[in-house]
This record gives C-alpha cells, sequence and structure tokens, in this order.
C-alpha cells in the first residue's frame, strides 16, 4: 500500500512511502475523519487492517489486522471465503462499517485512533440471505439511512441507520436490473446524490461468462452494462426505480457524482474509458454530455479532492 502526496497547486501525485497490509491487497481505503487512520478492507485476505497515518502523511505499518469468521455463501468461486471489498465511515464519522461479499454480511466497527484498532459493535455485523454479495455502500447524506448494492444477485437493499448505537436494519430489498433483464448479475457500486433525493447503482454485464455486448428483450436490443437511477422517499428512506441509462462503456465498477451534483462521473474498466453524465435536477435521470475520454488504462474508481484553504 502506498501513499502519495497532493500538490494543492495542480493537483498532480508524488509518490511516497510504501507499507504491508498483513494480508492481501485493498480494493477499498478510507480515512478516519481526525485524519489519523488509514482503514483498508481486503478482498483477497478476508480481512480489514488498520495503519496509522503518522506526521506529513506518512504511513506506519499495521496496528491491527482482524480477519473475518463465517461460513461463506452457496455463489462459488466468489463467496469461497470471507471477502470484505468495503470499509466506508458513516456521517458521523463514530463508525466504519464493511460490506463482506463472501460472507453475506455488513459489519459495524468503532475505529479507536488512540491504540489503531477497530472494536467490533455489538451486534457486529446484520446478516443477509446467502448469496446476495453485499459489495458497496453509501449512507444517507441525513445519516438515517444507508443503501447496500449486492454483486451476486443485483439487489439494492435500504436500512436503516442509528448512528447512536451504530446498529443497521433492513427495510428494503429491490432489483437493480431493468425488467425482463437475461443478462448476468453482476453489480458493482452504488452512490447517493449529495441532495439525498437519489440513489445510483452499476450493472456489469461482462464477467467472463457472457460474451454478447448487446441482449435483446422482445424485439428491443439493450445496451449491456447501464446505471440504474432511485428515487428516495424522504420520509421513509424507500426507493423506487425511476429508470435505466446505458453506462457508456464495458464494465462500470465504480461512478461518482460531482460536489454540484450536477455531473456524474463513470469509470469503465474493460473499455478504458470515462463518461460524464448530466444529472436531471428534477427526476435524478442522467444523459451522456458527449465528454466521454479514451484511453485510461483500467479505470477502477472516481474520486474528488477536497479543497484545501490557503
Amino acid at each position: 500500500m502506498a501513499g502519495f502526496r497532493l500538490d494543492q497547486s495542480n493537483g498532480r501525485l508524488t509518490a511516497g512511502d510504501v507499507q504491508p497490509t498483513g494480508s492481501a491487497g485493498y480494493p477499498h481505503i478510507s480515512v478516519d475523519p481526525s485524519g489519523g487512520l488509514l482503514l483498508g478492507a481486503s478482498y483477497g485476505g478476508g480481512a480489514v487492517g488498520v495503519n496509522p497515518i503518522l506526521s506529513e502523511g506518512r504511513l506506519g505499518e499495521p496496528t491491527q489486522v482482524l480477519f473475518h469468521q463465517g461460513e461463506p455463501g452457496p455463489v462459488l468461486p466468489d463467496q469461497s471465503q470471507p471477502r470484505p471489498h468495503q470499509i466506508p465511515f458513516d456521517p458521523s464519522g463514530r463508525w466504519a462499517i464493511v460490506n463482506d461479499l463472501g460472507l453475506d454480511r455488513t459489519y459495524v466497527y468503532r475505529p479507536n485512533t488512540v491504540v489503531g484498532a477497530l472494536e467490533p459493535n455489538t451486534p457486529s455485523y446484520v446478516q443477509y440471505p446467502l448469496g446476495r454479495g453485499p459489495r458497496h455502500a453509501a449512507f444517507h447524506p441525513s445519516g438515517r439511512w444507508v443503501y447496500v448494492i449486492n454483486e451476486l444477485d443485483s439487489t439494492m437493499t435500504a436500512l436503516t441507520w442509528d448512528s447512536a448505537r451504530g446498529t443497521l436494519r433492513e427495510i428494503q430489498n429491490l432489483s437493480t436490473l431493468r425488467e425482463g433483464w437475461q443478462g448476468a448479475r453482476w453489480s458493482a457500486h452504488v452512490v447517493v446524490h449529495p441532495s439525498g433525493r437519489w440513489a445510483y447503482g452499476s450493472n456489469r454485464d461482462d464477467n467472463g461468462t457472457n460474451p454478447q455486448p448487446r441482449r435483446r428483450i422482445g424485439t428491443a436490443f439493450l445496451e449491456s452494462d447501464d446505471l440504474v437511477v432511485f428515487r428516495i422517499d424522504q420520509n421513509t428512506g424507500l426507493l423506487t426505480t425511476v429508470g435505466h441509462q446505458y453506462s457508456g462503456g464495458k464494465n462500470p465498477r465504480n461512478f461518482n457524482i460531482d460536489p454540484s451534483g450536477q455531473f456524474l462521473i463513470c469509470a469503465h474498466q474493460d473499455s478504458d474509458n470515462v463518461t460524464v453524465f448530466r444529472i436531471n435536477p428534477a427526476t435524478g435521470m442522467i444523459t451522456p454530455t458527449g465528454q466521454d475520454l479514451r484511453g485510461i488504462a483500467e479505470p477502477l474508481c472516481i474520486q474528488f479532492a477536497p479543497r484545501v484553504a490557503g
């Protein structure tokens, strides 16, 4: 795992120190609000880990490597072992949750910045029906709800979130796919709009077993990879499907919404391109802007760097 220095004048990165994870590679990392800890989820290692952040942003060696235990789900090879996939903080900054795709669980931890460790909450996780494969989660800006996208059955789970107790409760689970879809079930990422009015998810249709780039439903052909848009009820947190939009490439593994809430930027790992969409402020639906950046080798993640005063 490597650290980089960000030049605030031009956004350029300079490679810094490198530290081990204590397990395998991290598909996702988070920094706690105090800036003192880096948390990582190790999909291949079945573990979550903690590295301290030292002076001038330098990384320290791991202070904790915590291996998940449990009976994996039935979908092979994806659920052949515990597979932590993501470790975001909640809006209060007091808790970190971990989606474990292999065990069909979302864990809740309280980071201890004094000793550099993750302390399991009580209860320590919410258990989903086997075979869902929870992959990524996004919190509603109000802090009242969490939305988890499930990779293996292509569903979106809505849960209530109690930031005082650090507890989750499922209230809804619905498909991320178009009606009548016969392609792959291989969903990836979820983002909640800054306004809290909509949630977005990505569906992928080529996991190595689906060579056809397009699918027929009735007499119409539909593009194979898409983004689904949900409306969020601001009283209940429940979701209603608004529509789908072709993502603009193959394997939309990750996307994000710019801080203004006007644009959605989607990265396509297998077609090496990044596509920009404009968000309709009335409906939440997205339309391509025509901005499509090609030739980026396997883009995996879209993040916006915060502005730093001075």
